[in-house]
């Protein structure tokens, strides 16, 4: 698998793993990781498998891709990190949720626009391409004439590929899981909806905290908010990281090339 590597002058203050979206590539992520990279952080963005220079010939949404984000997050603490967060944006905030099962290593992931199960987006996609959006009726759609063919794709994809995109649970990997969870979340996003975040807030309420952003659409908190978004989140991984491990994170103990 390929990443794209931002290390900091210095030591670093800390990692952490940037996941994109479908059809992206990591170097899509590459002016948060800056972003990142500029406030002293060591920032690697992978390409998922089945995207840019990384292997794996299909997408499976989490199934396979939590035990890819396992190995970059034991190759990092290899390397001497102390805390490693995880940051992901739409399929890579559902990747990095799921991952919270296979990689209990995390001490923080911010889940920005994911969703909450892969068969509930499925519904909405569809509600959404019939022509009922963007004003929340593809919700009630994707649940009745849009129901038929999302359930025809997932026995399709379960028969011709042997992938169960029903187990792209994120919702369920949030109720078992005690890593720290930042959800961020669009008002106006319509590619996946907010209630989606919500659902998540609510299936781990002991863990989880919800940002609602008003007038960003999908993955543009960043951009509609950028001085509350670096704040909450830079916040969030320092406080998280302190609790992990119970003093402000020292640098790494080796220089990551």
């Amino acid at each position: 698998m390929r990443a794209a590597c931002f290390h900091p002058k210095g030591e670093p203050r800390g990692a952490v793993l940037i996941l994109h979206g479908v059809g992206d590539h990591g170097y899509s992520m590459a002016g948060l990781a800056q972003l990142f990279w500029l406030r002293g952080y060591l920032a690697i963005t992978p390409d998922s498998r089945g995207h840019g220079g990384s292997g794996g010939e299909r997408i499976t949404y989490g199934l396979l891709e939590r035990d890819d984000i396992h190995r970059w997050v034991s190759w990092l603490y290899a390397r001497g990190a102390t805390c490693v967060d995880g940051f992901g944006e739409s399929m890579g905030a559902a990747l990095v949720l799921q991952s919270v099962r296979a990689e209990p290593s995390f001490c923080a992931v911010v889940a920005d626009s994911g969703f909450s199960t892969f068969r509930s987006v499925a519904y909405d996609r569809v509600g959404y391409f019939i022509g009922v959006g963007p004003f929340g009726l593809e919700r009630i759609a994707g649940r009745t004439v849009g129901l038929l063919p999302a359930e025809i794709g997932l026995l399709y994809a379960r028969w011709r590929y042997g992938v169960d995109l029903l187990q792209a649970n994120p919702l369920d990997a949030a109720k078992s899981s005690t890593v720290p969870v930042l959800l961020i979340h669009g008002e106006e996003d319509t590619n996946i909806l907010p209630w989606h975040s919500r659902a998540l807030a609510q299936a781990d309420p002991a863990h989880a905290q919800l940002w609602l952003v008003p007038g960003a659409r999908h993955g543009g908190a960043v951009l509609v908010a950028p001085a509350e978004f670096w704040s909450r989140v830079l916040d969030f991984f320092a406080k998280s990281n302190r609790e992990r491990l119970g003093t402000v994170p020292s640098a790494f103990r080796t220089v990551v090339a």
